[in-house]
């Protein structure tokens, strides 16, 4: 609305006398003819021509803030802003209140604020954004910005930029009363709720702005995907894609993502991003979301496959990389990562330049493999390098203390753990790490001390208080294991994690009945929780007790996971008591071969070869258990075992 405000008289004047003189124009009255000129002149696109009658206005009338504030708006529509601020900081010289300047000037700024156009020298967006509120609230009030929802929501939304979530809020409101009908008052309104916490006001904006514009679905998911709702993101994603008349590749991407992480997404994942590959067969960041999919799917062959369309398309990749060792590690091919990773681990950084995230993931797997099979030195190198690729990588450098500790070289990993809380000590992870290499190294009573004071500290932390009940079932004292975890319960609740160790604590304790029932709770629970099937089974067997039905479990166990080589360690050791040598050397073989470094694992390989008369290979095995990582392991019983084979081979 442009405003002016004149004072124009209309003279009814006779015409002059003949001989007589002419009265003299009104200088006001001409200037209000050019004024009217200079709008009829626009209107026609003639914006020169207007600039120039205003101009002549302006020299008949200096002291209207009307037709300077003019002025400033016809400046301003050609985007002359440096003449249209003068003009429009001239009008408010005369009057202060005019809108038509507060207006401009406001307009011109807010683009700046919002990169609309170059900032001029000295200007910043943040100090442009500041004088556009000004000039707004200046008017906030006025029938201008009562009719004009567009100036309003401008209000709100720099308000919003300028961090004042608070005077935003009401103002978007209002406008998302006003115009029912726009879908960008909800969008900003949203953004605002989630910046003062109020995330299902926020959810309910955004909703309300996606049932206005389809477009706003996609914002949508991506506001659920923040909060890990896959569930809803997935089903907003959807929505998108149906409001649109050629898919986007970027939303189909978004909506593979998320079905990825729901439980039982993958399937529909594959047929998402089979379709993103008939458009592009060799886009790398699909081929790795559909390997993905189909490992989650539990095809294994087909996700190695696709995994290899991205190395043999790039050798270099990455990506491609990452994903192949991932579906390896699900087979426990511990083996065969060292030998994929290899040449990738001689110069990771070159090769991870611009990916350096997915460079660390593969040398943290590369670690891990390497730990499995007794390379500590190795191990502890791939951790280093991944370090070197993330140093601000909290998580590598847990990986790195358990390799030391995995390694048996307790005072290193203290140490390492030490200097990691000296720089924060809110690390409960690193807390625990640090515990249990005190306590391996012969310090229980300065673990315990470690610990028990971090959940005192950190009542409502579910990892202080879950770590402290490790702490203490790897003590023996399963009392305070089991009353630490009855207290967890209480305050986290129950699920299947607290439920396992639980029955972990009672069986320390020598409390069988109780641990089998929580066992039981949890298969009643879930059929195929494969974990609570080979846990009872290696109770039972461990004990020789009712062997037929831990060897039942151990090959239910099993059929869920065929490669697992816990579970398969578990059925022969279960066929082992049951006197069936060599029945168990098959699963014992298998897991003896992945789990080179588990003691316990080595140990039992070892007492089927002996009872089946390979004393030679038996020894090995039990070398192997102590040279291993040491964990519940009768060091003197397998050197008398060694000594008895070696007795036996002369």
């Amino acid at each position: 609305m442009r405003v002016l405000r004149l004072v124009f008289v209309a003279l009814v004047v006779a015409g002059p006398a003949f001989g007589q003189t002419a009265a003299p124009v009104d200088p006001k009255a001409q200037a209000f003819f050019e004024f009217l000129m200079a709008r009829r002149l626009e209107a026609t696109g003639d914006a020169t021509g207007a600039i120039a009658a205003l101009q002549r206005a302006q020299q008949l009338d200096p002291g209207s803030a009307g037709i300077a504030a003019e002025m400033a708006g016809a400046y301003a529509r050609q985007e002359q802003n440096l003449s249209a601020i003068l003009q429009a900081d001239k009008a408010l010289a005369i009057d202060a209140n005019n809108e038509e300047a507060h207006n401009v000037l406001a307009q011109i700024y807010a683009a700046w604020s919002e990169g609309g156009a170059g900032l001029p020298a000295g200007e910043t967006a943040a100090g442009a954004r500041l004088k556009a509120i000004g000039h707004l609230t200046a008017i906030q009030k006025s029938p201008l910005m009562a009719v004009d929802p567009n100036l309003q929501m401008t209000l709100g939304r720099l308000q919003l930029r300028a961090g004042r979530t608070a005077e935003a809020v009401p103002i978007l409101e209002r406008v998302a009363t006003q115009a029912p009908w726009a879908a960008e008052p909800l969008v900003l309104l949203s953004e605002a709720y989630m910046a003062g916490g109020k995330l299902d006001q926020a959810e309910e904006a955004l909703i309300g702005a996606a049932q206005i514009n389809p477009r706003y679905w996609a914002q949508l998911g991506q506001f659920y995907e923040r909060g890990n709702q896959w569930d809803d993101a997935a089903a907003a994603y959807e929505q998108a894609l149906k409001g649109m008349r050629q898919p986007s590749r970027d939303v189909q991407v978004r909506l593979a993502t998320a079905l990825l992480n729901t439980d039982d997404g993958a399937p529909r994942a594959r047929v998402v991003l089979g379709e993103l590959l008939q458009a592009s067969p060799g886009d790398a960041r699909v081929l790795y979301l559909l390997s993905n999919a189909e490992r989650a799917d539990g095809d294994l062959k087909a996700a190695e496959s696709t995994a290899r369309k991205i190395t043999a398309a790039d050798p270099a990749s990455v990506t491609g990389l990452y994903a192949l060792v991932q579906i390896l590690f699900e087979r426990y091919e511990f083996k065969q990562i060292v030998d994929v990773v290899a040449p990738f681990a001689k110069d990771p950084v070159a090769r991870s330049k611009g990916r350096e995230n997915e460079g660390a993931a593969v040398l943290v797997q590369l670690g891990i493999a390497q730990q499995q099979l007794a390379q500590w030195d190795a191990s502890i190198a791939a951790f280093t390098s991944a370090k070197s690729l993330t140093p601000r990588d909290p998580e590598i450098d847990a990986y790195l203390v358990q390799a030391h500790l995995a390694a048996r070289r307790f005072d290193r990993a203290e140490a390492l753990a030490g200097e990691n809380l000296a720089k924060n000590p809110n690390q409960p992870r690193m807390t625990r790490l640090r515990a249990q290499a005190l306590s391996k190294s012969g310090k229980p009573a300065e673990a315990l001390q470690l610990m028990e004071a971090g959940a005192a500290r950190n009542p409502t932390s579910r990892e202080y208080v879950v770590g402290l009940a490790d702490l203490y079932v790897d003590q023996k004292r399963a009392d305070d294991a089991v009353r630490t975890l009855e207290q967890a319960r209480k305050t986290f609740g129950d699920d299947a994690v607290l439920t396992m160790r639980m029955a972990t604590a009672y069986e320390v304790g020598g409390k069988l009945v109780e641990a089998e029932r929580e066992l039981r709770r949890l298969m009643a629970d879930d059929p195929l929780n494969a974990n609570a099937l080979n846990s009872l089974s290696y109770l039972l067997a461990d004990r020789g007790t009712r062997l037929p039905e831990a060897v039942e479990l151990a090959q239910r166990a099993v059929k869920i996971e065929p490669d697992n080589p816990s579970y398969l360690d578990t059925l022969g050791w279960a066929l082992l008591k049951q006197g069936k040598a060599d029945e168990a050397d098959v699963p014992l073989s298998r897991a003896a071969a992945v789990l080179t470094a588990n003691s316990v694992i080595q140990d039992h390989h070892g007492d089927v070869l002996a009872r089946r008369g390979r004393h030679a290979e038996a020894v090995a095995a039990w070398q192997r258990a102590l040279a291993g990582d040491g964990e519940q392991l009768d060091r003197a019983a397998i050197e008398k075992k060694i000594k008895a084979a070696r007795a036996k081979t002369r």
